[in-house]
């Protein structure tokens, strides 16, 4: 491989994301104070100059408009362009591109607040140079970001297949255990070895399960609640992402890289994606 298809290559590992989730609020946060405490504490771009008797309400006025920035970088954007959010097909080159433009905008709103109450003169130039100096650290970051992240999960993967095969989910609290799905008309019965997995749409979910012909999928209209509830009484169950319960018999392989970790399902091509809200849980099912 020459050096540009080594470059291209790099930017399009597998990278983790926070965007519309709970870390992604946090990390706005987290700007907003940072940004608060750089405008109070060290007054750049003339700030000093600026005299009010409520100056420190002002200057805090940018941390709380650097987290508006953030929020819409990471919630807005990704509603209006989803398809180049989609979290299962992120790369360090969208990270990279991500942070860029997160920055820019956090800047804009910066300069309009700035300009607004006279504070400093900040102008769209000055912006576009700390941008474009900027690009240097955020690509830096995020290289080594995916290395930590990727040695962690891939390292933990291994662990957990280790063990897989002596995982052993306490026993069904029913004595004749049998699942019964949906409703009159259109109903599902299983026994708990039965059932690989659910995927749950808004009002439906796909049952995938072992019949004596291989493995079949059957839709039934009914939500995610419903399915739980279900399978309460069934230790062997377990959520590891919004839209999916998986049975742990049925884990074939778990994989990790820089996003995060993927479950490969026994007897099936289907590989399940695990929310990063559910890593622990999964990571303990391998102890």
């Amino acid at each position: 491989m020459n050096i540009l298809g080594k470059i291209t290559a790099s930017f399009n590992k597998p990278m983790a994301t926070s965007i519309s989730s709970t870390r992604g609020f946090i990390i706005s946060l987290l700007v907003g104070l940072f940004v608060a405490i750089v405008a109070i504490g060290v007054q750049p771009f003339g700030i000093s100059e600026f005299t009010h008797e409520s100056k420190t309400l002002y200057l805090i006025g940018f941390g709380i408009v650097a987290f508006v920035g953030m929020l819409i970088a990471k919630f807005v954007l990704p509603m209006a362009l989803a398809s180049f959010y989609n979290d299962q097909q992120w790369t360090v080159a969208r990270q990279i591109i991500h942070l860029t433009i997160s920055f820019f905008i956090v800047g804009i709103l910066v300069m309009i607040y700035g300009s607004t109450f006279q504070i400093t003169s900040l102008s769209l130039t000055d912006i576009l140079a700390v941008v474009a100096i900027a690009i240097i650290p955020i690509t830096l970051v995020t290289f080594i970001q995916q290395n930590l992240f990727h040695n962690k999960f891939s390292t933990t993967a291994e662990n957990i297949n280790s063990s897989l095969e002596s995982i052993n989910p306490p026993a069904s609290k029913q004595l004749f255990p049998v699942m019964v799905f949906g409703e009159s008309g259109q109903k599902l019965s299983l026994i708990p070895n039965q059932l690989i997995y659910a995927e749950t749409s808004k009002d439906s979910t796909d049952f995938y399960w072992q019949s004596l012909m291989g493995v079949e999928k059957t839709t039934i209209q009914t939500p995610l609640a419903q399915v739980e509830k279900e399978l309460a009484a069934h230790p062997q169950f377990v959520r590891l992402h919004r839209n999916f319960v998986i049975n742990m018999r049925g884990i074939h392989k778990v994989e990790g890289n820089a996003r995060g970790y993927r479950l490969r399902i026994a007897r099936t091509k289907h590989e399940i994606p695990v929310s990063w809200k559910f890593h622990k849980k999964l990571e303990q099912i391998g102890q």
